[in-house]
């Protein structure tokens, strides 16, 4: 956490936390046949497993994409055809830079090559069933709606 202290545009000076964090991927992937790949995994924050697309950090020495390729393969043991930026999004009270983006033509190519720490299991959903993920109210264990919503719009899958 870190404690910094603006000026309001009426001149007086307040205090806020912010949460340090590093600049992140989410690869909202998806097969040839428009399946997304998904993932559970044990999240400590909400102590709870959550469905997400593969996510991890972006090493100082790699670009996005490179991020984004490397997670995927470790994660998942997927390749893309292609990965694309979506979207930057940031947060109101954190330093860290979301980056949403696509990988499209996913095809398998070898196992997972996960850390000492992560215990990831790795399932497709159709198009029509994530769509009811991303649409379901009562589903609280979906971590990545802006990337899902941002991804069918890439796909052409969201109705104007």
């Amino acid at each position: 956490m870190i404690r910094r202290t603006f000026e309001m545009p009426d001149g007086r000076h307040a205090d806020f936390d912010v949460i340090g964090n590093s600049t992140y991927v989410t690869i909202a992937a998806f097969t040839h046949d428009k399946e997304a790949i998904l993932i559970r995994q044990f999240r400590p924050g909400p102590e709870a497993t959550l469905t997400s697309f593969p996510q991890g950090y972006v090493d100082p020495t790699e670009s996005p994409e490179e991020a984004a390729r490397r997670e995927l393969m470790e994660e998942t043991g997927y390749e893309a055809d292609e990965i694309r930026l979506l979207k930057e999004i940031r947060s109101a009270y954190s330093t860290e830079r979301h980056l949403c983006m696509v990988a499209t033509g996913c095809h398998k190519v070898g196992q997972q090559q996960l850390d000492e720490d992560e215990f990831i299991e790795v399932f497709r959903l159709p198009l029509s069933a994530f769509r009811n993920l991303l649409n379901n109210p009562a589903d609280t264990t979906f971590a990545n709606v802006d990337a899902g919503y941002l991804s069918l719009d890439f796909l052409g899958c969201l109705s104007a």
